[in-house]
């Protein structure tokens, strides 16, 4: 019964490479049937797990011609290359520069202040350290309440 399955898929496969061939279509799958064993000598093929026998030469895969309307050259098939010299001699040199421009740096020292009334104004202390410095205090830039001078008194 099972080889009466097969040989029904066989036949279906047939016609369907007979039609092809009638319209000249050009079949690029391992889909026609094996050739009947009278014509050329060979024995049938059942497909199984144990043998795989590879099709007639009429149903093997072929090269497809190339696409004239395809272009040959890709657009970008060496920009690798640009960007590697870019990289190499413009981005990393630029960043060697930067980093001994900024190594050589001296940080400015504290500058002098003026303690107004409305500057550093403390209603209450902040929650962490002494309470005193604000979360992003910088002890090089900013000053602390009671560091800065008083200003000069107007007087008319």
């Amino acid at each position: 019964m099972f080889v009466n399955k097969i040989l029904k898929k066989q036949k279906f496969k047939k016609d369907a490479c007979k039609v092809n061939e009638i319209a000249e279509i050009r079949n690029y799958k391992l889909s026609c049937p094996p050739r009947p064993s009278g014509t050329c000598g060979c024995q049938p093929q059942i497909p199984s797990y144990k043998n795989i026998m590879p099709p007639p030469a009429s149903c093997r895969k072929v090269d497809i011609p190339p696409n004239p309307c395809v272009p040959r050259y890709h657009h970008g098939k060496d920009t690798w290359k640009k960007y590697k010299y870019f990289a190499l001699f413009v981005c990393f040199p630029l960043i060697l520069i930067q980093t001994l421009h900024v190594l050589g740096h001296k940080s400015p020292p504290k500058e002098a202040c003026l303690d107004y009334e409305y500057m550093r104004r403390r209603t209450k202390r902040f929650p962490w350290g002494d309470g005193i410095q604000s979360l992003l205090h910088n002890e090089r830039v900013n000053h602390l309440p009671g560091e800065c001078e008083p200003p000069p008194l107007e007087c008319d």
